[in-house]
């Protein structure tokens, strides 16, 4: 008894479930038949009297051909024939991923399934315009290490607006994002606008490489456009395996900055250079100039490898600033260690160097610098003083000879006049005759004839008979503008003496 009533339940049980089944009513539609690459395409997926269709329907192969870019659903109820049924619509959001006939297979809810459905894609229409895209590569057959270029153009009409793409793809490779740029250029005739994204892609193992390229996104007033890229493939060769993984594929270009042409001892200074290369970083360059030890000449510290330009590089050349700390050891003409810095050479497939000679700079001692200064300070110091006392003293003798002048020319009598002109200068002896007088004065003045003319007739009125012949008066003026012309200072002879103590 109790075993007819389990298996009348396990009969109404399959009879329910096929009759749910029976039940199920799949509807499929879309909003177009025709359509440009990079339009949305909205699908609808009704089912009646069906409960959690996200779960069950499979969307895999809606992936061979189109982008799910969003799925939604709703529910609702239908009353039909006196019941209550559930109603549930399923949303997709699709972008095709190429142009042509492209079909929306069938999908299947239990074993139900929806119809087949055929849109097509074309490369442009009325309402979108042509978008071209192309990707490349500034070596196609790279080495491993060896630092290239990606880039990806996208030519339109000007009325896009693009979302920067995510990153790239490269399984095996490291990539580094470059800057973007736009311009206007000509492709077959027509004006585009490009529109130029790159990347620096240094592939970490050889063989086959694929870059693959998300979905673009455009906006065009407001609308969300999606384009697909094709992948790019890069063919990688393998480097010896005893190359160091801090040597770089390719030479680099180092420059190095001056430094002064004197260096104060024990003080410290920054030697700085510019590396340039492909696939350069700053672990492979602190490795590249691992050889730059101290020395009993120079005491070197850690390095330190920054960016030389803080903004973002428009291809993969690296430019790395290294700035190396030292500090001098010893006094003298010195030398800078040469900088060789080894690379792997692509055309001849060998280890290469480029060699930079260091340069020759003196290093002194800035306290014998003090010393020698101050020394000179005084040397100059000293010098101003003694020609400023030997100025002084010439510019006194000058005056007082000018007032011994004077008084010569106000001598009023014969004895008056002998007795100025024997004072004339100090360093006659003041008991000397007129002759001893002129003696002495030709030797150190120079005075000429006329002087000694004077003399003589300045004697004959004090010692002979022509005291009246003579006017003493006119013989003083005469005596002074003598003495004044053979014994003045001018100008030149001032500036010449003052040269020649300065030299001195």
């Amino acid at each position: 008894m109790v075993s007819r009533f389990w298996l009348l339940c396990l009969l109404a049980g399959v009879f329910g479930s096929s009759q749910a089944v029976a039940d199920v009513h799949m509807a499929i539609n879309t909003d177009k038949q025709s359509m440009a690459l990079g339009e949305a395409l909205t699908v609808t997926l009704t089912v009646e009297g069906a409960s959690d269709i996200v779960s069950d329907v499979n969307l895999a192969k809606l992936k061979q051909n189109f982008n799910i870019y969003s799925v939604s659903t709703a529910a609702s109820k239908l009353h039909k024939k006196g019941r209550s049924i559930n109603v549930e619509t399923m949303t997709l959001i699709l972008y095709p991923l190429h142009t042509g006939k492209l079909t929306i297979p069938a999908l299947h809810y239990k074993d139900k399934h929806s119809t087949a459905l055929h849109v097509s894609v074309l490369a442009f229409n009325k309402q979108l315009s042509k978008v071209v895209f192309k990707t490349a590569s500034d070596n196609a057959h790279p080495l491993v290490r060896q630092e290239v270029t990606l880039t990806l153009d996208i030519y339109d009409d000007g009325s896009l607006q693009w979302t920067a793409p995510h990153e790239i793809v490269a399984p095996g490779a490291h990539l580094r994002r470059l800057a973007e740029s736009q311009s206007e250029e000509t492709l077959d005739g027509v004006r585009y606008t490009l529109h130029r994204y790159a990347w620096a892609l240094m592939p970490l193992r050889d063989g086959k490489l694929n870059v693959e390229f998300p979905l673009l996104d455009a906006f065009k007033f407001g609308t969300r456009l999606r384009y697909p890229v094709a992948p790019l493939r890069l063919d990688v060769a393998a480097v010896p395996a005893y190359l160091p993984v801090y040597v770089p594929i390719g030479k680099p270009v180092v420059s190095v900055q001056d430094l002064p042409v004197k260096l104060a001892l024990h003080r410290p200074v920054n030697w700085v250079l510019t590396v340039q290369g492909n696939g350069i970083s700053a672990e492979g360059v602190r490795g590249l100039l691992s050889t730059l030890r101290s020395d009993a000449a120079f005491n070197f510290y850690p390095l330190t490898v920054n960016d030389n330009d803080g903004t973002r590089a428009t291809s993969a050349l690296q430019v790395l600033r290294v700035t190396v700390p030292f500090v001098p050891e010893q006094t003298g003409t010195q030398k800078m260690p040469d900088i060789n810095l080894p690379y792997y050479d692509p055309a001849t497939a060998r280890v290469d160097s480029l060699l930079v000679p260091g340069a020759h700079i003196r290093v002194f001692n800035p306290v014998w610098a003090v010393v020698v200064e101050v020394l000179s300070g005084l040397v100059l110091l000293l010098s101003i003083l003694g020609m400023s006392y030997l100025l002084q003293k010439t510019l006194r003798s000058s005056r007082k000879k000018r007032l011994i002048l004077h008084g010569i020319s106000r001598a009023t009598s014969a004895e008056d006049l002998q007795r100025a002109l024997l004072h004339f200068d100090p360093a006659f002896a003041s008991n000397i005759t007129l002759q001893e007088w002129l003696s002495n004065m030709r030797k150190n003045y120079g005075v000429d004839e006329q002087l000694t003319l004077l003399v003589q007739k300045l004697e004959k009125v004090l010692y002979g008979s022509d005291e009246h012949a003579v006017d003493i008066t006119k013989l003083a003026h005469t005596a002074a503008a003598l003495l004044k012309c053979g014994t003045k200072i001018s100008r030149f002879e001032m500036r010449a003496w003052i040269n020649k103590m300065t030299r001195k």
